[in-house]
């Protein structure tokens, strides 16, 4: 690969190495040239250096001597992100490509702690079958070093979908899909038992009728869920003893939509902007800590019913955050609820 794009001196010769080599330092008596000290650090150390830069920046870096050559392949987190690597360039894909697959190539001695996927402007209309290849030889190098934490942004094309090696990678604890207008229903994320947060952006859920009851029933230890822009039918959320956090963020809804909240007795954190679902089941939710309803008001006249069950989430908070739409709600419910109690009360005299 060449790396005369990715260095911007390397014509001149001007590398860390070259100069620091041409350095007279007095660490010796005997006045011979000083050594590098990176060139005594483990793979693992110069890994580590690199995985705090701009992927860009670790690719000059893998470059500027043999001895820094593996340390690209040694780094516990990469950040391969088109789009940043050659926002100038954009025909560099087979660069980048050749860049990804070498910085992914550690093998299991070296494993992977983190990895991001930012693809946008990746699947060029001519490359975009070489692209879909990549993805897959990627995730499948990643699922090899035990990747743990992985986020993946796929753009808009016929060709960017989830390759099945997305699905190897049984090590994770966390994930963020962002998938821009995703055309196939999302598979079955139940091989990954060990994931404790997922975030789902962009995704079509619509017609994923059992999603949710499939992630819950195999992902046990899941404690953190958002939801971003999703397009969704209905979330059932019962007997998820482990999560904590809920967050919809935006999200559009079908028809015939429904929340429904039971039996999660460890739920402390519910966020909720943006469209409002059709109906709302709550029950078993009176250990909230935090809770932000930033409903927008609806274009369509709101069934008060619907929005009294979303209200039941803000019985006994202690932090509570709402929108003024949902505030003159409130507001307007509260009123009703005394006038019925003081009806009541004054029947009960007579």
């Amino acid at each position: 690969m060449r790396t005369k794009h990715l260095i911007p001196n390397h014509a001149a010769g001007l590398t860390y190495a070259n100069a620091y080599a041409a350095r007279r330092d007095h660490y010796g008596d005997d006045g011979d040239a000083a050594v590098d000290p990176f060139e005594v650090f483990p793979d693992v150390v110069l890994g580590l250096i690199v995985s705090k830069l701009p992927f860009r920046s670790a690719v000059a870096a893998s470059a500027v001597s043999r001895r820094w050559r593996a340390a690209l392949p040694s780094a516990p987190a990469l950040d391969l992100d088109f789009a940043a690597a050659f926002p100038a360039a954009p025909r560099r894909r087979t660069a980048f490509a050749a860049a990804a697959t070498a910085a992914l190539a550690g093998g299991s001695q070296h494993p992977l702690r983190r990895l991001r996927l930012a693809l946008e402007g990746f699947f060029d209309q001519f490359f975009a079958a070489s692209a879909a290849g990549h993805v897959d030889s990627w995730l499948t190098a990643a699922a090899a070093r035990g990747v743990q934490q992985l986020e993946v942004h796929l753009p808009r094309s016929r060709l960017a979908v989830l390759p099945p090696s997305f699905l190897a990678c049984t090590d994770l604890a966390s994930l963020v899909l962002r998938l821009d207008r995703y055309a196939l229903p999302l598979p079955s994320l139940g091989h990954l038992t060990p994931l404790s947060r997922l975030h789902l952006a962009s995704v079509p859920l619509a017609g994923c009728h059992d999603f949710f009851q499939d992630l819950f029933s195999h992902c046990t230890q899941l404690s953190c869920l958002i939801l971003e822009q999703c397009h969704i039918g209905a979330i059932r959320l019962a007997g998820t003893p482990q999560l904590c956090s809920l967050d919809i963020t935006n999200c559009s809804w079908t028809q015939q939509s429904c929340i429904t909240i039971s039996e999660v007795p460890a739920l402390r954190t519910v966020r909720y902007s943006g469209e409002m679902a059709n109906r709302h089941i709550i029950t078993d939710a009176d250990s909230l800590d935090e809770v932000v309803l930033a409903i927008e008001k609806p274009h369509v006249k709101f069934q008060e019913p619907n929005l009294r069950e979303l209200l039941a989430l803000v019985g006994n908070v202690r932090s509570l955050v709402l929108s003024p739409w949902c505030i003159e709600v409130y507001i307007s419910l509260v009123h009703l609820l005394k006038k019925y109690i003081t009806y009541m009360f004054q029947e009960s005299n007579y």
